[in-house]
């Protein structure tokens, strides 16, 4: 009998407003360290309570948005900043974030980083596109 193939499922989470090259730079490199790539998307809740701001773009368009790109083959809405429900429901082997993940003292950022300790996930770190951020993008239309 066949044994099925493992595959390695890869999750990156973000907020993904206005999507500019920086984000498909991210989901481009975070689809290469595996077979199958989850992008988490922040809810709109969320989003307002860590960056202070609704997102310009509603949870539902920036999950479909995401979902158009040929480098991701699921989305995911989360509710809840500590990634570990989702790490375990996709049964995650590379967890693909941010250089700044768990150093803006977000606890639940290191209570997902901790999971993955516990449970030999891979965690790399994703260096930002030089020059561009939602945060400009949003600077320069005012």
């Amino acid at each position: 009998k066949n044994q099925p193939i493992m595959s390695r499922v890869v999750y990156t989470p973000g907020v993904w407003d206005l999507l500019h090259i920086g984000h498909l730079n991210i989901i481009r490199e975070a689809k290469s360290y595996g077979d199958r790539l989850v992008v988490g998307v922040c809810s709109d809740e969320i989003t307002k309570e860590t960056k202070e701001c609704w997102p310009a773009i509603r949870e539902a368009h920036r999950a479909e948005l995401v979902a158009s790109i040929r480098y991701v083959d699921e989305t995911y809405v989360y509710s809840n900043l500590d990634q570990s429900a989702q790490l375990a429901k996709f049964d995650v082997s590379v967890f693909v974030v941010g250089e700044e993940f768990g150093s803006q003292g977000i606890k639940e950022h290191a209570v997902a980083l901790d999971y993955c300790k516990r449970n030999d996930i891979q965690v790399i770190r994703v260096g930002r596109f030089k020059g561009i951020s939602t945060t400009l993008i949003k600077e320069n239309l005012k």
